[in-house]
């Protein structure tokens, strides 16, 4: 299950819930934003970005070539990492994080019937290319029946708030009371619902905003159009 998930997740799959809050306001207009903030926005209603913050943090559980940076504190359960420090490669850590449950990590206790929850306090990856800062919080439920979060994350100057509720029943997801926001820029809501069968995802998500853009996940692609408009993004076609 939670490979499958992953994996769908990852490739901008979103699957979501009908519970969740959201205080987003539906203020974007998204014809006034540029394809590549649409982009990332719609990876962001998908739920993605919850998990390559998840990514970014359990690449520090190393067992066979462990580093200084971060520093690392693991204590039965909870994982507490602290920035300040510059990795190997040349990346400068900053901010913390702290994992609570967190799944498949090293040697720590798992509990299966508790929620794993990541809080990332201005955790930044400083490269050369662009930072990356993640924010907020991801909650994953156990079986990921549950995936909530709010968490907002800067990546190459594009600051893109996640507040995302989805539930999932093993093949089917929903999501709903949810939005996302381009901060400065204004936000949207969003809802839809995604179909997963191995690692191949198909779906529906809408985002709505002053105005709307509807996603479709099929074939391995994902494409979006604006409604009322001849704009759109089709990888496949």
């Amino acid at each position: 299950m939670r490979a499958r998930l992953f994996v769908a997740l990852s490739s901008l799959a979103a699957c979501g819930g009908l519970g969740g809050s959201t205080d987003v306001e539906p203020t974007l207009r998204f014809s006034d934003r540029t394809d590549i903030e649409i982009s990332r926005l719609v990876n962001a209603a998908s739920g993605s970005e919850g998990f390559q913050a998840q990514a970014q943090v359990h690449q520090f559980d190393d067992p066979f070539e462990p580093e200084a940076c971060p520093n690392l504190v693991e204590d039965v359960t909870r994982v507490t990492i602290t920035g300040g420090c510059t990795r190997v490669d040349g990346t400068q850590i900053e901010g913390a994080a702290t994992i609570n449950n967190p799944v498949g990590w090293g040697e720590l206790d798992y509990d299966y019937g508790s929620d794993s929850v990541y809080t990332f306090e201005q955790l930044a990856f400083v490269r050369t290319g662009g930072d990356q800062v993640y924010d907020g919080t991801f909650r994953i439920g156990p079986s990921y029946q549950l995936l909530d979060m709010d968490l907002t994350t800067e990546s190459f100057g594009v600051i893109v708030r996640s507040d995302i509720h989805m539930e999932c029943d093993g093949t089917t997801c929903e999501i709903g009371n949810s939005g996302i926001e381009l901060v400065d820029a204004g936000g949207a809501l969003v809802s839809g619902s995604i179909a997963v069968s191995g690692s191949t995802a198909t779906g529906h998500i809408t985002m709505r905003g002053a105005d709307t853009v509807t996603v479709t996940i099929a074939q391995g692609c994902v494409a979006w159009r604006l409604e009322g408009t001849d704009r759109e993004f089709s990888p496949c076609n």
